[in-house]
């Protein structure tokens, strides 16, 4: 990453390429951050996938109707044993897309399923 002095002011944030990030308290200094940028296409496979795994996973019994985990050690467990089945969320936050991957699949499992791909 590099800081880049700008004079005109920059706001918002995008998903992915050329994060704009006010780093300076003047309102004029910046951090690019050109992480790999997630097509809507990459995020809408993560999106679905976690829909499909946390659908799974109330079948199973291991998350409530609402989303809230009831064992989260099955859940633990259910990720861990075939991260593959998560590439495309996986992909999807390592080019930064959590935070809209969690806007779209709301619910604790949710949250608990992303920490546990990222490994946080």
């Amino acid at each position: 990453m590099s800081d880049y002095v700008h004079g005109d002011k920059f706001g918002g944030d995008k998903i992915g390429r050329d994060k704009n990030v006010q780093t300076g308290g003047s309102g004029n200094t910046f951090r690019i951050d050109n992480s790999p940028e997630v097509s809507p296409a990459e995020l809408d496979a993560a999106v679905g996938e976690l829909r499909a795994f946390v659908a799974q996973l109330t079948r199973e019994g291991v998350v409530a109707a609402d989303g809230s985990v009831t064992d989260a050690g099955a859940v633990v467990t259910a990720v861990r044993s075939r991260p593959e089945r998560l590439g495309a969320l996986a992909r999807a936050i390592a080019g930064g897309a959590s935070d809209a991957v969690l806007a779209a699949v709301q619910g604790g499992v949710a949250t608990l399923v992303t920490a546990l791909v990222t490994g946080t």
